[in-house]
């Protein structure tokens, strides 16, 4: 199996490649443009010395030169034919006339010039067989009155045409390989320079381990696609730093928390053991020891809860009323409410459908009444309500307790989060103790792509409120059953 082309050598290619053809296309331009440039002149410059030649020395009826029409021309007329040949012939297609710079040689007709000039029509071509180089013809018809009396061929050798364009074409031959040879030790160059970033963050990547997640790339020079790569590793290090802070933390918390009640236990079962011998003694530590198996219960419980929501399960999309739901979930806490002595009240409860998993909607809702019911002490309020607003379907407790310090409140559903001892040891329940429960209200909340706010002050109470959407299908709901 052969091994890919590294990143760098695949830009050199790429940049050479579209070099050449880029060369290429270019050269090829100039070259034509050039040698139609350079033709083009020729052409005009024979047409004007054959209208002159045709004008100035044939008379009507008669297509024939004298011998010394070199001279004549010259002396006469002013018109040099030194670089020139000129050959003429009859209306047959015979040579009648050929210019000294001719020598033995004469400029050759082809059938399909001679058919051009047969019906009046000029004729350019380049002709190789004249001497040494290429020469430029006209084939000139001569008419009179409509009928063709001679045929005028002026030519002009392509010497020093045939140099520039040689010189041209060996230029580009040469040029474009030896440009495209050093283009491509540059782009090497460059694209080394260009790549070394991605290089750095290689060998960064690999020391990396999860007792070093402190270090960072170092970003450098503009905001461009290497320095946003840099950036974006580094904020994905520090979720993997602040992760295994996390859960060093949780492991303190739970370590913490299950210790006790175990400490507790192993106490109450050594002493039941060693010096108690009533019924009702090992009856009451029975008791003490099944409080704190509820605690431990309740850790695992939230643990677990917290594992299924990291490991994604794919949520229930079911059809959740939420009015029924909160009366539920508010009959179910209301033993625990009077007990505690808070005055807690449903007082407003819309009928309002939504598609998602009802045991987690279910969670979502009695963690915050019992939260709110754990933090408010005797003789406060908690009220409940549901409404739906602007595609929103909104939970609200409110409760009168101790609150939440102001600097406490953004990091309340951050998970092990714990906030002072005070607000600790009023919990009532395990989970409070190692920060769980809103940490889970807060997962829930964004599995079904809500939000969740708080508002609170200490020694006046904290407002929970949650946010849940309504879809289109849930609108279709709620007019079927009379509510929209």
């Amino acid at each position: 199996m052969s091994m890919p082309l590294p990143i760098r050598a695949k830009l050199t290619i790429w940049y050479i490649t579209l070099l050449a053809a880029s060369l290429i296309i270019f050269g090829s331009i100039v070259y034509v443009a050039l040698l139609k440039n350079i033709t083009s002149s020729i052409d005009k410059r024979l047409t004007s010395l054959a209208e002159i030649v045709s004008k100035a020395v044939f008379k009507p009826g008669t297509a024939q030169l004298p011998k010394d029409f070199d001279s004549m021309l010259e002396h006469f007329f002013g018109i040099r034919t030194a670089g020139n040949f000129i050959q003429v012939m009859d209306k047959y297609g015979r040579i009648t006339f050929t210019s000294s710079t001719l020598g033995q040689n004469h400029i050759p007709l082809s059938s399909a010039t001679f058919h051009h000039a047969a019906t009046g029509t000029l004729s350019y071509e380049t002709v190789a067989e004249i001497g040494r180089y290429p020469a430029r013809v006209i084939t000139y018809p001569l008419m009179e009155k409509g009928q063709l009396i001679g045929i005028l061929q002026v030519g002009a050798p392509m010497q020093e045409s045939a140099a520039v364009i040689n010189a041209l074409f060996y230029i580009l031959i040469l040029g474009i390989p030896l440009a495209v040879t050093l283009a491509s030790g540059i782009g090497w160059f460059l694209a080394k320079k260009a790549l070394r970033p991605v290089d750095e963050i290689t060998r960064t990547a690999k020391k990396i381990e999860a007792g070093s997640l402190n270090e960072r790339l170092k970003v450098a020079g503009p905001k461009d696609e290497i320095g946003r790569l840099a950036e974006t590793f580094n904020d994905m290090i520090a979720r993997l730093e602040l992760s295994f802070k996390q859960m060093k933390q949780f492991t303190a918390d739970a370590s913490h928390e299950l210790k006790t009640p175990l400490t507790v236990l192993k106490g109450e079962m050594e002493i039941a053991l060693k010096t108690e011998k009533t019924v009702e003694g090992l009856r009451n530590i029975l008791q003490s020891s099944l409080e704190e198996i509820d605690k431990m219960n309740a850790i695992v419980k939230s643990l677990l809860d917290l594992a299924r929501i990291d490991s994604r399960i794919k949520l229930a999309k079911d059809k959740v009323k939420l009015d029924e739901i909160i009366e539920e979930r508010f009959n179910q806490t209301m033993p625990l409410a009077r007990y505690k002595g808070v005055d807690m009240k449903i007082i407003k409860n819309e009928k309002v459908i939504i598609f998602g998993d009802m045991l987690r909607i279910g969670q979502l809702i009695f963690n915050l009444i019992d939260n709110s019911i754990k933090y408010t002490v005797k003789g406060g309020r908690i009220e409940i309500s549901l409404e739906h607003e602007d595609g929103w379907a909104i939970i609200t407790v409110l409760d009168t307790g101790i609150g939440i310090a102001k600097e406490d409140i953004p990091y309340i559903f951050d998970r092990f989060y714990r906030i002072d001892k005070a607000r600790t040891s009023a919990s009532v329940g395990g989970e409070g103790g190692v920060g769980l429960g809103l940490s889970i209200c807060k997962e829930i909340v964004d599995a079904h792509e809500g939000r969740i706010e708080v508002r609170s002050e200490v020694g006046k109470g904290s407002t929970f409120k949650v946010y849940l959407p309504i879809t289109n299908k849930t609108d279709e709901l709620l007019g079927e059953l009379g509510f929209g």
